[in-house]
């Protein structure tokens, strides 16, 4: 998922730390939910795909505190290995605190005769749709470099049915191709179109979301994932974003967050 020329990634590992450069920024202070999804399970998908565990099928990360850019150190353990399945955690500390922590379902391959393989046949042409723009209103709040300046966004209105944005990433998260992280990244971002798409600011001093999810049924092919979400949020305070996932070949996946609304400003 990753058509520019710009090979830098956004995740270093500096001795026993990471770093991340300022593009993984989020919007509530600390590093964005979408660039920690890619940290800390797109460490585990790299160490799996060294080891053989296979497919990375399934992810759950716990967004615990704000994490910064720098200092951050990772703990992956082992829950489950060996056998067909395997499951990982992975965590991520900063100044001496439990920030976030995630795991990890990987499947080795099977043969089955009768079921269909990975689809040939293009679907959707994201780079048909036309860009993203940015709300003014969301404009005046986020005048900062982040998360939304390291994908290219393309909207369809509602051509394609699917109600989707779709995300290409600019340059990738990490040195090796992690391409279930990538899609988990831009899955975070869905609580942000449910409060764009409906063209104001909801009663509320922000969104964040607690944890994110994310179910592929098989692996993300090409540089593009099409995420198209519906939230609902209730008057004690939370709520629920879900969403599908494509990629140009068809639907792959889920993603589901739970959503925190602060207090008013």
């Amino acid at each position: 998922m990753n058509a520019s020329t710009n090979t830098t990634p956004v995740f270093r590992r500096d001795g026993e730390t990471w770093a991340a450069q300022p593009e993984s920024q989020g919007p509530f202070g600390g590093m964005h939910g979408g660039a920690v999804a890619a940290l800390s399970v797109g460490e585990m998908e790299a160490m799996a795909a060294t080891r053989g565990l296979g497919a990375l099928v399934s992810a759950n990360l716990y967004l615990l505190r704000p994490l910064p850019r720098e200092g951050i150190s990772s703990k992956v353990s082992a829950v489950r290995e060996g056998g067909r399945v395997a499951v990982f955690e992975n965590e991520l500390w900063a100044g001496g605190k439990l920030q976030a922590k995630a795991s990890a379902c990987f499947q080795q391959p099977l043969s089955v005769e009768g079921l269909p393989g990975a689809p040939e046949k293009t679907v959707f042409e994201p780079e048909t749709f036309v860009k993203w723009e940015r709300p003014e209103f969301f404009k005046a709040a986020n005048t900062n470099q982040g998360f939304l300046d390291l994908v290219d966004i393309r909207d369809t209105h509602h051509e394609d049915g699917t109600r989707a944005k779709w995300f290409r990433l600019k340059h990738p998260f990490h040195e090796v191709p992690t391409p279930f992280s990538n899609a988990m990244a831009v899955a975070d971002v869905s609580t942000l179109f449910t409060v764009t798409d409906a063209g104001e600011r909801p009663n509320a001093g922000g969104w964040p979301n607690a944890d994110l999810a994310l179910h592929l049924s098989r692996a993300p092919k090409g540089d593009w994932i099409g995420v198209a979400q519906r939230g609902s949020w209730h008057d004690d305070g939370r709520g629920m974003t879900e969403s599908e996932i494509f990629d140009v070949h068809g639907r792959i996946g889920r993603s589901c967050q739970s959503v925190v609304l602060l207090p008013p400003l």
